[in-house]
């Protein structure tokens, strides 16, 4: 799938910004962002449920920017279900196969197929009141699935689920993308969903891409401090700094309220950007697990004495926050940690997983 420029307005307000992006076949193509950024108007538009205002969009080499959904050759997976009451499981997934006149042969070849792919064969003959949450899910997938679409859309379809069954069925879609190698947009503000189901993430903000790139590559290497700070949970640590240029690097003070000392950490290996800068001001950006009372032995690594001001155990972790004049900043202790508010702990700050931000464009350095 191409989309080259694309854009959407309702009357004078622009929805979707100059949108750009190459889908090569078989990727899982996730968009995130809050909520109003526009992901799943893109998808919409690539559907061919709502009408683009200019551009151009492509499946498999065909321009389908003027076609009705049905010609486009894809499959929709929404976050209500939309199963018909009336029909059983078997008559639910087989319906587009019913519209598009398939012989009952194959009909049923295809949905035993689909049923055991999804682990649904002992529910065929149920109705969808019948039926729990993820069964349901798994319904509303198959009459997908059945299709073999060039394209797959999914708009959010785990929301509706409780937590343990979304970490379930997230496995049990990654597993048919696997399987499958199809094509596969799916949209979700859940960054977790994002990061564990994506080939490639789509960041958006305000209708505009701000990002694309893998899960790692999103995650280590933002593109900018609204990339940094929604992906992550928690989100990267982002406050304010100033920034010294030493014979052997950089040196970056992090100013503490009261009579505490200021933070000093020391990059051996900062951005060319940063090297010859002298009292600059920078957003420093590091995520929590790079904050620890875990020793990893990595020889680019600053350690400092910090008092904590709030602890938070949750059992495989503990959340600590360190409190600075520009805000808070969270670390990722051992779970088994016995450190408590108020005290003074040693912690290695990992300088490798650090990222700069200009504090006026927020672009990365």
């Amino acid at each position: 799938m191409t989309v080259s420029n694309l854009t959407k307005s309702y009357d004078q307000t622009l929805i979707l910004k100059d949108i750009s992006l190459t889908m090569p076949k078989g990727e899982f193509l996730v968009l995130v962002g809050p909520s109003g950024c526009g992901k799943s108007t893109l998808l919409s538009c690539i559907g061919g449920l709502t009408d683009i205002s200019s551009g151009s969009l492509a499946i498999a080499g065909r321009d389908v920017a003027n076609l009705p959904p049905a010609k486009r050759d894809i499959a929709m997976v929404f976050q209500s279900y939309a199963l018909f009451p009336n029909l059983t499981v078997s008559n639910n997934i087989a319906y587009g196969l019913d519209v598009r006149g398939v012989d009952s042969k194959a009909r049923e070849t295809s949905i035993l197929r689909v049923a055991e792919m999804l682990n649904i064969v002992h529910l065929l003959d149920r109705k969808p009141s019948q039926l729990s949450g993820g069964q349901r899910q798994r319904v509303a997938m198959g009459r997908a699935l059945v299709r073999e679409p060039q394209l797959f859309l999914f708009d959010e379809p785990l929301s509706n689920l409780d937590a343990k069954l979304r970490f379930s069925m997230r496995t049990e879609i990654k597993r048919l993308h696997q399987r499958l190698n199809a094509s596969i947009i799916y949209v979700t503000h859940d960054q977790i969903e994002a990061m564990t189901l994506a080939t490639r993430i789509v960041v958006m903000r305000s209708g505009v891409i701000q990002q694309i790139g893998s899960p790692r590559e999103i995650y280590n290497y933002p593109a900018n401090a609204f990339v940094a700070d929604f992906m992550g949970a928690p989100a990267m640590n982002l406050i304010e700094a100033h920034v010294t240029s030493t014979p052997t690097g950089l040196d970056i003070c992090i100013s503490t309220p009261g009579s505490e000392p200021d933070l000093i950490l020391h990059d051996t290996l900062p951005p060319e950007t940063l090297k010859k800068s002298s009292n600059q001001r920078v957003i420093f950006g590091i995520r929590p697990e790079a904050i620890t009372d875990r020793m990893t032995g990595n020889d680019k690594v600053s350690f400092q004495s910090c008092l904590l001001d709030v602890v938070e155990p949750t059992g495989s972790d503990t959340y600590a926050t360190l409190k600075f004049s520009q805000g808070d900043m969270v670390t990722r202790l051992h779970g088994q940690c016995e450190a408590v508010m108020g005290e003074r702990i040693d912690l290695e700050f990992d300088m490798s997983l650090v990222s700069y931000f200009d504090p006026e464009t927020e672009v990365r350095f």
